[in-house]
């Protein structure tokens, strides 16, 4: 598998999975930092998603078996998106 997947051709974000190694890019008018940390304890690839500008957390990422999972963190507490396609998490994230 390549080393970074891309969502799609037309704008859409690219997961790298380059251990640590973080990637900035702009999802919806926002520069979010994301790092690849590896495979959860399911075995499952995950991401971490920060605000690049200040030290938040804006949410975690794992692919599933049928697409990806999704905790993002708002306003009004941990928003949880589960079997979404990576389009989605990006419409979540305001792009």
């Amino acid at each position: 598998m390549s080393k970074v997947q891309r969502q799609s051709d037309d704008g859409g974000f690219a997961l790298s999975r380059e251990t640590l190694a973080p990637t900035v890019q702009d999802i919806g008018g926002r520069n979010i930092e994301i790092t690849f940390l590896g495979r959860n304890a399911h075995g499952q690839p995950t991401w971490i998603m920060w605000n690049a500008a200040e030290p938040y957390l804006i949410g975690m990422l794992c692919q599933g078996k049928m697409g990806y999972n999704f905790e993002q963190r708002t306003s009004q507490g941990v928003l949880v998106h589960e079997n979404i396609s990576l389009s989605r998490v990006q419409r979540a994230l305001g792009g």
